[in-house]
């Protein structure tokens, strides 16, 4: 079976306008869809049997901007499954609008299985919120799901990433009962987004992958300041014989600078 990992779209119709600041990165970037469009191009999609992406679909948007991006994203994977998972930029009261119609702020989470494999949802995040979070209620829901029985193996997709020292920002907070319920289970493989930047470890004995965005990508030069560059990547995963392999891909031909940030200013 094949795979595809995509990542923080941080998709917007409009993007605001600004001489300075996080904002003005975006004055240059190419929009999402036509990185993700991109991206579609290198590959054979009749070959792919789903496509999971880690959260960020918005950059703190409204409900339009769901209903253009989910409508955007249908028409580009055609008849491809795909599994989403939310993350800090991602306000639950405007996704569930826009991608379903329905008044809801719960966390997103999904269970679906598609040929050989168990794809678990799980959604760490919390809008606006840049180090995720996880509730009690998150534990039970996670610990629940693992203890079902199920002939499959897993993978589990989250928006925040695990490893405290793969990035500069800090890892989503979790105690010893949380590494402790992904090493005990059948998870083969861990997919996280949230850094931009790929990343292959491992997280509780468990193989785990973050891919780059489909947006920008954030350089730390120190002291606050951040390089900001258009360079986007995504992964094609390949499970066979119970193991995931994967290769990071780059959709564009050249990185393109986008902006260098102080956020001490």
């Amino acid at each position: 079976m094949k795979f595809l990992h995509l990542s923080d779209i941080h998709f917007l119709r409009e993007y605001p306008k600004a001489e300075k600041g996080y904002n003005s990165i975006f004055n240059n970037m190419t929009s999402p869809l036509i990185q993700i469009r991109k991206s579609l191009e290198q590959i054979d999609l009749s070959k792919i049997d789903f496509v999971i992406i880690t959260g960020d679909l918005v950059e703190s948007g409204t409900y339009e901007d769901y209903v253009i991006l989910k409508s955007e994203l249908e028409k580009l994977l055609g008849n491809t499954p795909y599994i989403l998972t939310l993350g800090n930029h991602d306000n639950k009261e405007a996704f569930y609008k826009g991608w379903f119609n329905k008044e809801c702020n719960d966390p997103y989470n999904t269970v679906n299985e598609i040929g050989e494999l168990r794809i678990i949802s799980f959604d760490n995040s919390q809008y606006k919120n840049s180090d995720g979070f996880i509730s009690e209620e998150q534990y039970e829901w996670l610990e629940n799901q693992l203890k079902g029985s199920t002939k499959k193996d897993t993978i589990l997709m989250l928006h925040h990433h695990l490893i405290k020292d793969q990035f500069t920002t800090p890892a989503v907070s979790y105690d010893d009962r949380f590494e402790n319920i992904i090493r005990e289970s059948s998870i083969i493989g861990i997919f996280a987004g949230h850094t931009h930047h790929p990343f292959k470890g491992c997280f509780a004995e468990k193989p785990y992958f973050s891919t780059g965005s489909l947006s920008f990508i954030g350089y730390d030069e120190s002291n606050g300041i951040v390089r900001f560059e258009e360079s986007a990547k995504f992964s094609i995963c390949t499970y066979e014989n119970g193991k995931i392999s994967v290769e990071v891909i780059s959709a564009l031909d050249d990185s393109k600078l986008l902006g260098v940030v102080n956020f001490r200013e």
